[in-house]
Order: structure tokens, then sequence, then C-alpha cells
């Protein structure tokens, strides 16, 4: 997310589902919503002289919403209406990969940590896809201990060949087009090292992934 752009995240009582992108400069909206919900309007209050665009999205069913903010319409259209939210159910879909790659090279260049081996990011995916018919379970599974950026691979090859950058970089740009998958990096880095799978290893894998999420300001 670049640094013109503002990311918060709260907590209400009652869920409404809401995903809308509302221009608060002129007290407009997109997608056929043309009341602030009661719950955003102090949000609404709160930032619309400083920036031009609200988003709005529910992540959980535990009422916890997204709050991101936009100076203009480049960096809302270019960062948040150029990709597409795909669910679970298209894992094993070219167009689910395909958005990810891009989501991928985005948040890297926005970071200005690019580099050309990126783009290969995960692209033996849709081959073994069709190798094995579909088989996402069994793609993933190959995929994650095969990849540097993934800590199925450190478990197997010792954390320190993992590399912590792309991994940071992986789990900051899921929110692009991941529908379930709307934690940032940091988050899901609390997230991960609470899991039972990863507990034991919870110190290694926040030492080395800390450093890169302090060095980015992340």
């Amino acid at each position: 997310m670049s640094k013109s752009t503002l990311r918060k995240r709260i907590n209400i009582n009652d869920r409404t589902d809401i995903v809308y992108v509302y221009n608060i400069k002129d007290k407009l909206c997109y997608d056929d919503e043309y009341d602030i919900n009661q719950y955003f309007y102090k949000e609404y209050e709160d930032h619309r002289k400083d920036y031009k665009y609200m988003v709005v999205r529910l992540i959980d069913d535990n009422h916890t919403f997204d709050f991101e903010y936009y100076k203009n319409d480049t960096e809302l259209f270019s960062i948040y209406k150029a990709f597409k939210m795909f669910t679970k159910k298209d894992r094993s879909s070219f167009k689910y990969w395909f958005a990810h790659w891009c989501a991928f090279q985005l948040t890297a260049l926005n970071l200005g940590i690019w580099k050309p081996k990126y783009l290969l990011h995960d692209i033996e995916k849709p081959w073994l896809k069709l190798l094995w018919r579909g088989d996402y379970k069994k793609v993933q599974s190959w995929h994650r201990t095969h990849n540097r950026h993934h800590l199925e691979y450190g478990l197997e090859h010792g954390w320190d060949s993992i590399d912590w950058e792309a991994l940071m970089i992986d789990w900051e740009c899921c929110g692009l087009s991941k529908q379930e998958a709307q934690l940032d990096a940091r988050e899901t880095l609390a997230y991960e090292i609470e899991r039972e799978k990863w507990k034991p290893y919870a110190n290694e894998i926040s030492n080395h992934l800390e450093k890169y999420l302090n060095l980015y300001n992340m």
C-alpha cells in the first residue's frame, strides 16, 4: 500500500454485509449505495478532509471491518479496483493464480523491492494443476515444500533457507485478490504463530520476519 493511503480496522456489534467504495469528498459512492452507513459515519467525518475515497470491506464473521483511504483516483483504481476478489472455490482456476501473481508484483513494486526473479512467482502452479488434473491440495502441498517463500520450506530445509522478503510480500499482497485472506503481512504473522502447526517455531519465525516488517515499516 502506498504511503499516501491509510488502512485501519474496527469491530462493530451488528454485522452489516457491505463492501463499498465511498467518494467522501463529494459525498458520493460507487456500487449503488447512496447512504453512509451509521457505523461508518465517524470514520467518514474524521477522514474526508484528507482523503477522497473510503473503502469499507467486511473481512470476517466477527463483525470486523477494514477501512482503507485513498487520496486520488489513480491510487484507488490501480490498487483496489484493478483486482477481482476470488474465493477458495476459484483456487484451481488460471484467473485466480494470475490475479495473485499480479498482486505480488504490484506489492513488491510499491514497497520498492521488486526483483526480476519475482516474475517466476508461483509459475509452476498452473502447470501442476493441469498435470494433476485440478487436485489443488496436491499442488498446494508440493508448492509449499518446494518454494522458499513458504514456511513449509523452512520446516524441511531450515529457517535460514527461507526467502523472508518474498514471504512477506506474499502475505502482504493476498488481500488484493483473495477474499478469505484479508490480513496484511504483520497480521498474518500473528495469526500463523498461534496455529498449532507453527506454535513450536513461533520465535524463529517471528525473529526472521520481524526484521523485514520493521525494515519496510509494515
